[in-house]
């Protein structure tokens, strides 16, 4: 019998009472019970640490990756300056406060 049902039947004995080997079963039922939880633990450590090592190789290869298409990538030209820099109509919000003073 599981641990649970074990449980329920303390709960409610029925009319042939609780069975007299009742506190071994149970004891029996939840060292089986954590054993098996305990491999579940092992197993789900196990995989976590091959997800992280999948995931550091991983992430060593995107920098790499990273590294290698910044070095390739041409450089960045400067913007080009306005046509007419004598223009009114350009300038920041300063140029824009000086002219109305004038």
């Amino acid at each position: 019998m599981d641990f649970e049902s074990l449980i329920a039947m303390m709960r409610n004995p029925g009319e042939d009472g609780i069975p007299e080997t009742i506190y071994d079963d149970l004891s029996a039922s939840y060292t089986e019970m954590s054993s098996t939880s305990g491999a579940k633990v092992e197993e789900q450590n196990a995989l976590i640490a091959q997800l992280s090592a999948e995931l550091t190789a991983a992430k060593a290869h995107n920098y790499d990756l990273l590294l290698q298409t910044g070095a390739n990538s041409a450089p960045e030209e400067p913007e080009p300056e306005p046509e007419n820099p004598d223009d009114d109509s350009i300038g920041d919000d300063d140029d824009f406060f000086e002219k109305k003073d004038d």
